[in-house]
C-alpha cells in the first residue's frame, strides 16, 4: 500500500514540475527610440554634460498610472534606447538648463525604431568661451547670453570644469578641480548682470587653474542656475595639451 501511495506522490511532483518549465512566450522589449535635444533658438543640438540630463518617458499603452522611466542624454544633445516595449509613450525633456516644455509628445515607438526630436529654449548660452595656456595656469573666459530674460531664475555660479577625458562638465570632472577655487560666486538676477541691451552679461567671467606639464585635459565652462533642477547651461568643451618641461 505504501508503495502505492509513494508512486502516486511522486508521479504528482513530477507533473507540478514539469507545469513550472513551460516556456515564457512573451517577447523581450525590442522598440528603439532614438532623437536629439535641439536648442530652439539656434537649431543646433543642445550642449551637455554625459548621463546628467534626462527625458522621462510613460507607457501609457496598458496603464493609466505607469511608472516612469529615463533615458539619459549625451553630450552632444543626442539619445538613444533599445530596449523598449512596443508601444505608446509620452516623453518630456526634463531636468535640463532650459526653459520647462509645457507638451508632453505622445509617441508611438516600435521594432522598426522611432525617431522623435525636442526642441527647447536653454536658460542661457555660454559664449566667447577661450581656454589660453601661459606655463602651467590655464585661464578659462566666457560671457553669457539670455534668449529670453522675463523670469529667469537667480544666476548662481560660473564654474569652470576639468577633466582628463572627453566627457567634461558639472557629473564629470576631476575631484582635484571641484572646489570653490575655480568658481565665481554670482548669486544675481540677471538685470543686475546684462548689458543694456539686455541679451548678454557686461563682463566676461575669468577663472585660472593649475595644470601639469606633459598633460591633456578637457576643459569647458558652464554656468548654474536656481531653478528645480539646479541645472547648467554649458560651453563646448576644448582639449588643452601641456607641453612637457
Amino acid at each position: 500500500m505504501k508503495k502505492i501511495i509513494y508512486t502516486i506522490l511522486g508521479a504528482a511532483l513530477l507533473i507540478g514540475a514539469a507545469s513550472c518549465m513551460k516556456i515564457d512566450n512573451f517577447a523581450g522589449p525590442e522598440a528603439q527610440v532614438s532623437g536629439k535635444i535641439i536648442d530652439k533658438t539656434t537649431g543646433e543640438p543642445m550642449l551637455l554634460d554625459h548621463g546628467v540630463n534626462h527625458i522621462r518617458i510613460w507607457e501609457v499603452s496598458y496603464s493609466l498610472d505607469p511608472t516612469p522611466q529615463d533615458l539619459a542624454i549625451k553630450e552632444d544633445g543626442t539619445y538613444q534606447n533599445t530596449k523598449l516595449f512596443s508601444g505608446t509613450y509620452n516623453m518630456l525633456p526634463r531636468d535640463g538648463a532650459w526653459w520647462p516644455c509645457d507638451t508632453t509628445y505622445n509617441v508611438a515607438i516600435g521594432k522598426k525604431g522611432t525617431v522623435q526630436d525636442f526642441e527647447v529654449t536653454p536658460y542661457l548660452h555660454v559664449i566667447d568661451f577661450s581656454a589660453d595656456l601661459s606655463g602651467t595656469d590655464l585661464t578659462m573666459t566666457c560671457k553669457l547670453q539670455a534668449p529670453v530674460t522675463d523670469n529667469l531664475p537667480q544666476i548662481t555660479q560660473v564654474r569652470a570644469f576639468v577633466n582628463n577625458n572627453m566627457h567634461c562638465g558639472p557629473g564629470n570632472q576631476m575631484n582635484y578641480y571641484n572646489t570653490d577655487a575655480y568658481r565665481v560666486n554670482v548669486r544675481k538676477m540677471w538685470n543686475a548682470i546684462g548689458d543694456a541691451d539686455g541679451n548678454q552679461t557686461v563682463d566676461p567671467y575669468v577663472v585660472t587653474v593649475p595644470v601639469k606639464p606633459g598633460y591633456t585635459y578637457w576643459v569647458r565652462m558652464g554656468v548654474q542656475l536656481n531653478d528645480t533642477f539646479n541645472s547648467w547651461n554649458l560651453s563646448k568643451v576644448i582639449k588643452v595639451e601641456v607641453p612637457s618641461e
